[in-house]
């Protein structure tokens, strides 16, 4: 770890045990009891409000919740900065009756939180692939001494066989991992949604048109803090050495865009799925996302053996609906003799097993299991609800 991403851990330590906890309990002091009706959408990786929470967020507002807005990338901005934000937050978490979250938020876990006010992890992948949370050694820097999952009252995820994985990931009891499924993919089960990215792309890309499109959209390697990119000379050589036939964008994962110009494309990730042919990737969890789209995936893998053993997976890269390749020159040679399709059941086997619950009715799933969980404070829960929470 640099010493500049040492300095930050500890000034996160310190706001975690002394500074936030104090602030959050004057806000309590401040408001009387949390408003019901009230949700507070939270994000310290975006610059803009993350699209992996504006599906439910429409939803809970055509269902009459107040909503709130509170998205700051804590990377781009100065310490000063992000403590005001977190302090803007901790005002907000003592009035709300509900926290949206989709990935990682200090704030959360820095204090004891109210019981009235539930907090809702959304998550920000699909599926069991890499090994992340506890069971990933660089995946949490710092926090050793609590549980950065401690305040969560669900996780929602996106299969029934998932839901042990995030459960022990996070430290958390099996009833606060509910197979409701990942809101954003229901977009994926929309054909204006995806005729609309289709339309953006060729609009952007004309050259593009009439060819087959490669996506390629690895993963970092390291931690968040300071990630890497690797195998892109590979990529260099496969748009050289591909025939005319194919146009490749590249993608890389958000937490490199900031730090390179790796990527030749400024559409949304998720936006690139329906015009994309063919998707190279690596420990990526976008496998997940294009695997709904049941076309082509390569994966390519050159340093599997060192990130198995450095990070370590919860899948075998065998049971993907995917290929994998450890060269780049096989990479070239399967794309070019168009070696690279799937067979229909594998497919259908890896979606059933990690994408179940995104069947495009996600986000409705998710409305109705929050809401019950708002009315079970007043004792007008659901019988089905109670079922739910207990694992049923």
């Amino acid at each position: 770890m640099g010493n500049q991403l040492k300095i930050r851990q500890a000034l996160k330590e310190c706001l975690r045990k002394f500074i936030l906890p104090a602030a959050y309990r004057l806000c309590c002091l401040k408001y009387g009891k949390p408003d019901r009706q009230l949700i507070v959408f939270a994000d310290a990786h975006h610059q803009a409000f993350p699209e992996d929470m504006r599906l439910l967020k429409e939803e809970l507002q055509r269902r009459g919740y107040k909503t709130r807005e509170l998205v700051h990338d804590f990377s781009e901005v100065s310490f000063g900065s992000s403590v005001k934000a977190m302090l803007s937050f901790l005002n907000y978490y003592a009035q709300a009756g509900m926290v949206v979250l989709c990935d990682y938020y200090l704030p959360v876990i820095s204090v004891k939180k109210r019981k009235e006010t539930k907090v809702i992890q959304l998550w920000h992948a699909c599926g069991a692939y890499k090994k992340f949370g506890y069971d990933a050694r660089d995946d949490l820097l710092s926090v050793k001494d609590q549980n950065m999952f401690c305040n969560f009252d669900l996780v929602s995820v996106s299969s029934e066989q998932c839901r042990s994985v995030y459960a022990k990931a996070f430290h958390l009891p099996l009833e606060k991992v509910q197979a409701l499924g990942v809101s954003r993919t229901d977009r994926y089960f929309s054909e204006p949604f995806m005729e609309g990215c289709r339309t953006r792309f060729f609009k952007e890309y004309p050259e593009a048109a009439g060819k087959k499109i490669i996506l390629w959209a690895p993963t970092f390697r390291k931690n968040a803090g300071e990630g890497t990119l690797i195998n892109a000379e590979a990529i260099d050589s496969l748009c050289e050495k591909l025939s005319g036939e194919w146009f490749v964008i590249r993608k890389v994962h958000p937490h490199l865009e900031k730090k390179m110009e790796a990527s030749n494309c400024k559409i949304p990730t998720e936006q690139l799925y329906a015009a994309a042919d063919l998707l190279i990737t690596d420990y990526s969890s976008v496998i997940f996302d294009f695997a709904l789209t049941k076309k082509p995936i390569l994966i390519y893998a050159p340093d599997r053996i060192e990130y198995e053993q450095e990070r370590g997976f919860y899948l075998k890269l065998e049971e993907l609906p995917a290929q994998v390749v450890t060269t780049g020159e096989e990479l070239i040679k399967v794309i070019e003799e168009g070696e690279y399709q799937t067979a229909s059941e594998r497919y259908e086997k890896f979606i059933e097993n990690q994408l179940q619950m995104c069947d495009g009715h996600a986000t409705r799933r998710i409305a109705d299991y929050i809401t019950d969980m708002q009315n079970e404070i007043t004792g007008e829960g659901t019988a089905a609800h109670q079922n739910r929470r207990n694992g049923g």
